[in-house]
């Protein structure tokens, strides 16, 4: 399958399948010369841009980078959360993973531990659940009892209506909130649920798993990517002949198999490649244009922003496409 080539510019990277839960009221990152604050819908510039690197608010929130140390800042601009922290994450469901000392926890939006520093690497928190690392084995994390159940799996991924993928040797499956193996790992690719589907590839064929009878139903394209808001990027085709386009849970085209490269929906907008030579851009659930193609390389949305490289420039746009920088 094609990849898109996203912008790797998040400590952490949170499984697809996580929902964005912006709030567009919320300021975005802006960035003048090569500092970062934040502006309004009407670019006026809210918070004085100060930090190495800024990224969208989420609850309240905003991961931001002061020196080599990570820190958040509230809606009024203040460091909610000193920059004391040697990496961190974004805000869900009210806690954040930060590292100190070496050592990996999570903190609440008033930066108070509300998990020790004590696991080797923790992914952002999702369903009441975290997934840690604590000597050298992935569990799930039970953030209300504040219990680890360590698993013999060698990758986990956070969950998503209840079930967390992971992986054994070259395959994956799924297991459920108490660990244990609810979809055994029998998968060459695997992506979370969402909506009640997860695509898959099994025996060499891509499609979907039911999260209703835990079934796969194969379906006739070159290669299927995560379910996400009710469509599913797909590829048909070989070689220069190759086109991505759109489809749903039961296999149907919804946006036609026209571009050359092309990414998951979230917030309702898509990155997609017209041609191997030209720009980045985004589209619609028609297939309508939403944000023009000019952009080297971009993320998808998230909290109202998407991180795009515009002339060897990164920068934020909103999902009207307007440009988050200023000299």
């Amino acid at each position: 399958m094609r990849k898109i080539i996203f912008l790797g510019f998040l400590l952490l990277q949170c499984a697809a399948g996580l929902r964005a839960q912006g709030t567009a009221a919320a300021p975005l990152p802006y960035r003048a010369g090569d500092r970062w604050g934040y502006a309004d819908s009407a670019k006026k510039i809210v918070i004085r841009p100060r930090f190495n690197s800024a990224w969208p608010f989420r609850e309240g929130r905003a991961l931001v980078l002061a020196g080599d140390r990570y820190g958040y800042v509230d809606l009024a601009g203040n460091l909610a959360v000193p920059a004391s922290f040697q990496a961190a994450g974004e805000f869900h469901e009210g806690l954040a993973p930060a590292k100190r000392n070496g050592g990996w926890g999570y903190i609440d939006k008033d930066g108070r531990p509300a998990v020790p520093f004590e696991y080797e690497e923790a992914l952002p928190p999702g369903e009441g659940l975290a997934i840690v690392k604590k000597d050298g084995r992935w569990g799930v994390l039970d953030l209300a009892a504040k219990r680890f159940i360590p698993t013999k799996y060698e990758e986990i991924y956070p969950f998503s209506q209840g079930l967390a993928r992971v992986k054994a040797g070259a395959l994956y499956g799924y297991i459920g909130r108490a660990g244990s193996e609810a979809i055994p790992p029998a998968y060459t690719e695997a992506f979370p649920f969402e909506d009640g589907f997860a695509a898959a590839q099994l025996d060499g064929k891509y499609g979907f798993i039911s999260l209703a009878d835990k079934t796969f139903a194969p379906k006739d394209f070159r290669s299927i990517g995560p379910y996400t808001e009710g469509l599913a990027h797909a590829e048909k085709g070989e070689g220069a002949s190759g086109r991505c386009g759109y489809i749903d849970a039961q296999g149907a085209v919804k946006i036609p198999f026209v571009y050359f490269m092309c990414a998951s929906f979230r917030e309702g907008l898509a990155p997609a490649l017209k041609s191997l030579t030209g720009k980045w851009g985004f589209i619609d659930k028609t297939g309508k244009e939403a944000v023009p193609f000019k952009y080297d390389e971009v993320s998808g949305f998230g909290d109202g922003a998407a991180k795009a490289v515009l002339k060897g420039k990164m920068l934020y746009i909103d999902r009207q496409g307007a440009e988050y920088f200023g000299k």
